[in-house]
């Protein structure tokens, strides 16, 4: 019989030198991230019943946006690359505490949870609406299935990536925070049912901006199931694009003109080319 991931955790805890405010620290963020809920996450969602919760989404995301702002600015980063300021600060607060190899263990568990979240994805994905499969005239092989980067597999595996690197992140934070764990917003919104949270470079008007994106899965009448997209800000969702289609391809909900340009993520996905 197979031990539940909270025995496992509490086994892993058990250790002598780990402090009872850790360990309870540890149980605590481990279990807020079990709950999140990844059959709800990959369930299509009508455009307009999503769009009555995205306020609270909009809410969140200036939440997480300001807790990284503070990094990108001392550092003078992006706020992508800001959110691995606290990242690796808990890290090193581990190794001085003497809880790294403990978390390398945790993170097993968080990283299940991940994997999870991205099998959720991938069947998501088969009942969604999905780029078209390269014509034959492209070097393609569908069975191996890795010499494309716009497969509905890899979209879901960058799912299941930002999602570890995102569970990973808030727990071990959660333990060395300071007096606010800056993840806290991160998983807010996964537990309101984001896909995926990314930070993207873009260019409108001749004006260049670095917004926050989020994933979602929702049902566009005419369109299908697709992946909404939404940029921080927006009062309505604007874009979306099906699976498998790069980052920078925005479609239009309302068949208008896109004049949002994505210019780079940091991501080996994008390819403007």
């Amino acid at each position: 019989m197979f031990e539940t991931d909270e025995e496992i955790a509490s086994d892993i805890i058990k250790q002598p030198h780990i402090k009872k405010e850790i360990a309870q620290s540890i149980i605590q963020s481990l279990s807020r991230i079990d709950l999140i809920d990844e059959s709800k996450t990959f369930s299509y969602e009508n455009l307009k019943k999503f769009e009555n919760r995205l306020p609270e989404i909009i809410k969140l995301k200036e939440k997480a946006i300001l807790s990284f702002r503070p990094f990108a600015e001392k550092y003078k980063i992006s706020l992508c690359a800001s959110m691995g300021i606290p990242m690796m600060k808990s890290i090193t607060d581990s190794k001085d505490a003497g809880t790294y190899e403990v978390f390398h263990q945790i993170f097993g568990l968080t990283n299940a949870k991940a994997k999870r979240f991205g099998l959720a994805a991938l069947y998501c994905a088969i009942k969604g609406d999905k780029v078209d499969t390269p014509t034959s005239n492209v070097p393609y092989n569908i069975v191996f299935d890795r010499d494309s980067p716009w497969t509905y597999r890899n979209e879901a595996e960058h799912m299941e990536e930002y999602a570890r690197y995102h569970f990973n992140s808030y727990v071990i934070n959660e333990t060395y925070k300071q007096t606010y764990n800056p993840f806290e917003p991160v998983i807010s919104l996964y537990e309101k049912g984001i896909a995926d949270f990314i930070f993207m470079q873009t260019e409108e008007n001749q004006i260049t901006d670095e917004k926050l994106c989020t994933f979602h899965m929702i049902n566009i009448p005419s369109k299908g199931n697709v992946i909404g997209i939404h940029m921080n800000l927006d009062d309505h969702i604007k874009y979306f694009r099906k699976w498998g289609e790069p980052y920078f391809n925005l479609r239009s909900v309302q068949d208008t003109p896109v004049e949002l340009k994505v210019t780079g993520i940091a991501d080996q996905r994008f390819r403007p080319s």
